[in-house]
């Protein structure tokens, strides 16, 4: 089941990233997360008589540190999608998150069985490949930079969801998306900075915080009931999402390269199902 909710994960994540990565290129990427997660609070909310769920303060409060930086996460992430390429943002941003509650697994006795690492360095390998893109340019280090500040705090918020407990379900996710947005408010405001999408871009925004409350509920209940590093590993596969979903809807073609990399991260995962 880890995997499985880690691919929910992936599939959330990338649908977020694609539609937010749009909506960036039209508007500051502060009003389009401040849309993000409005959709985002909305959605968790409604998980919330979906999803046995019990209000327990010290998760609540676990979700909410995780929101406290998912919502800088969020906008670094989307201001190096608008300024850079997908190619490098987010595969950069897919590993480091990572890494981090791999770390909290181990550090906590969680055990590395071989099938688990080769599937990890497989399916890394294959995140790599989906998303790397030779045509980028000077947007490269513009990338790098974004793409490794995003990773790092998208991977602290993922390792305070990864420590709640099965209990309290989905209430870590309504209070991260909870705080990001009243945070982030915050910060708009005080930048004088539009602070709700126009109605040209409202409806990506709101269905990009739609895909990513469900991605961050599914990450927080497989990470609850199984193994942390099979979700996170599994869950790394966004970028190929996006990858797929840029070729098929904005006539993005596919490298062979992608093609094979897919196909690894699809490999990589089957090899940590099979451990």
């Amino acid at each position: 089941m880890s995997i499985v909710f880690g691919l929910c994960f992936a599939l959330g994540i990338g649908t977020s990233d694609f539609l937010g990565g749009f909506a960036t290129r039209r508007l500051p990427a502060l009003t389009v997360v401040l849309g993000m997660l409005v959709g985002g609070v909305a959605t968790a909310a409604l998980l919330l008589a979906v999803v046995p769920s019990a209000f327990r303060i010290e998760d609540v409060g676990l979700g909410a540190a995780s929101g406290l930086t998912v919502g800088f996460a969020l906008m670094a992430m989307f201001h190096g999608l608008a300024r850079s390429s997908p190619a490098v943002v987010s595969p950069l941003a897919a590993l480091v998150s990572t890494l981090f509650p791999i770390g909290f697994d181990v550090l906590t006795g969680g055990e590395l069985q071989g099938l688990v690492i080769l599937g990890v360095v497989v399916g890394l390998v294959g995140i790599v490949l989906s998303s790397f893109s030779p045509d980028l340019g000077s947007a490269v280090n513009v990338g790098l930079l974004w793409g490794l500040i995003a990773g790092a705090l998208f991977g602290s918020a993922l390792t305070f969801l990864a420590g709640t407990s099965e209990a309290s379900g989905v209430w870590p996710a309504v209070s991260q998306r909870t705080v990001a947005l009243v945070l982030l408010f915050v910060v708009a405001s005080q930048r004088n900075i539009p602070r709700f999408p126009a109605p040209g871009v409202r409806i990506v925004a709101l269905a990009s915080g739609l895909f990513g409350s469900l991605a961050v509920a599914a990450f927080a209940v497989g990470s609850q009931r199984g193994s942390i590093t099979q979700v996170a590993v599994s869950g790394a596969t966004f970028p190929a999402v996006t990858a797929a979903l840029a070729a098929i809807f904005r006539l993005h073609p596919l490298r062979w390269w992608q093609v094979v990399g897919i196909g690894a991260c699809i490999g990589g995962v089957a090899l940590m199902a099979l451990a």
